[in-house]
């Protein structure tokens, strides 16, 4: 649709889809109009002129003048079915919803190619950063190593208040919560299944590989405390939620995501509050890193922006990587350097280590432990780490405690 007015249909109008609208509004942009906007709550007010207003998903999917879908709900089951049946019938789809994305990519880049229309989804990856695009554009053919990084606004504004201001956990979510970094349920954001969501889209373009969910180790900062941070202060180290996506060998890679203790010579020790951080390892390029807002309305809507443009010039992933590296899996093998503490009266046979380096017992009667456990283990325990209480964070190589 290279140089087409961009006639919108857009679905949802909570904080991102108010989000672009004021992005649109502000950015002069003049190529693009909203034309009709489905919300689920009729007597909800809206700040937007009634007639542009739609209770019913047929009325945007079957005008002829909407060109592009921008898809902004929450409910992942309802996003999919609107962006498929948008591509179904010719029209271009813009989502936000990265949990849709991750559960049915496939299933999506098989109706894009198939109606010829283009699928964008920056604005589902990390904020205001356009990492999606550079990863497809720019490293489409160069060899990645990895990539990882800060994915995820909530829990680094939550670890960066118990960090620079000595919160506990729980005041530092109510904190992100007034601060509309976090949602009323931050479950997706603090257990890590927001940044997992987000790394398997990244995987996508920089290693061509689609992982299911559920095959991802993911954990998250629920359980931190103060002996978490106390550890890491005493160190003049910090904890950072990283997703990671490394290649182990020329057809494994180790995808997962955990926190992590970064020391001042990581980069993602100055990424604060609620911005995002990705770091990638190129073959030719070197390291590469990126920094930007993740959380809140606007970086959100800038990311949408930024995908209309780019739909506005005719743009389309080029997934390059998918053609690739066809044969590339995932290593559940990988050993972790971890750090775990538990409550007083489990043990470390609760958890499968491959080595205990260190093990005390701490002030308030839980127990601390430094070891080796490989990856694959601890995603098989992973549930029941959540449910006991347990928090794990990956150690340097290099770590000496």
């Amino acid at each position: 649709m290279h140089n087409q007015r961009l006639n919108i249909g857009l679905f949802g109008l909570g904080v991102v889809g108010k989000g672009l609208l004021d992005v649109l509004r502000e950015s002069g942009f003049s190529d693009a109009g909203i034309r009709g906007i489905c919300v689920k709550d009729p007597l909800k007010p809206r700040a937007v002129p009634r007639e542009l207003l739609t209770y019913d998903a047929g009325d945007i999917l079957g005008d002829p003048e909407i060109n592009v879908v921008v898809e902004t709900i929450s409910d992942p089951d309802a996003a999919f079915e609107i962006a498929r049946e948008s591509m179904r019938r010719g029209k271009h789809v813009v989502t936000a919803n990265k949990k849709m994305l991750a559960a049915h990519l496939p299933e999506l880049l098989e109706w894009r190619d198939r109606c010829d229309v283009s699928l964008l989804y920056e604005s589902a990856a990390c904020g205001s950063i356009p990492i999606v695009r550079t990863i497809d554009e720019h490293f489409g053919s160069e060899p990645v190593e990895g990539i990882s990084g800060i994915f995820n606004g909530t829990s680094n504004y939550i670890l960066s208040r118990m960090s620079l201001e000595g919160l506990d956990f729980e005041t530092a979510l109510r904190q992100a919560q007034a601060s509309g970094f976090a949602e009323e349920d931050p479950s997706s954001d603090i257990d890590g299944l927001d940044a997992k969501y987000k790394l398997i889209l990244l995987a996508a373009h920089s290693h061509g590989v689609v992982a299911k969910p559920d095959e991802l180790l993911y954990l998250g900062i629920r359980h931190i405390g103060k002996a978490d941070m106390d550890f890491a202060r005493e160190r003049g180290m910090k904890i950072k939620l990283l997703p990671q996506c490394i290649r182990s060998s020329p057809h494994r890679l180790a995808m997962y995501v955990m926190p992590a203790l970064v020391g001042a010579d990581s980069p993602f020790y100055q990424v604060e509050d609620e911005y995002n951080g990705v770091q990638l390892q190129a073959n030719f390029s070197g390291h590469q890193f990126f920094r930007g807002r993740g959380a809140g309305a606007f970086p959100t809507g800038s990311a949408l922006l930024s995908d209309l443009g780019a739909l506005q010039g005719g743009y389309r992933y080029a997934y390059r990587k998918h053609r690739l590296n066809g044969h590339t899996s995932l290593d559940a093998s990988r050993l972790l350097n971890v750090y775990v503490r538990m409550p007083g009266r489990l043990h470390s046979a609760s958890l499968p280590f491959e080595q205990v380096t260190h093990e005390s017992l701490l002030e308030d009667g839980s127990r601390r432990m430094l070891g080796t456990i490989s990856l694959g283990a601890l995603h098989r325990q992973s549930r029941q780490m959540l449910r006991e209480g347990i928090f794990a964070m990956q150690l340097p190589d290099s770590f000496e405690k």
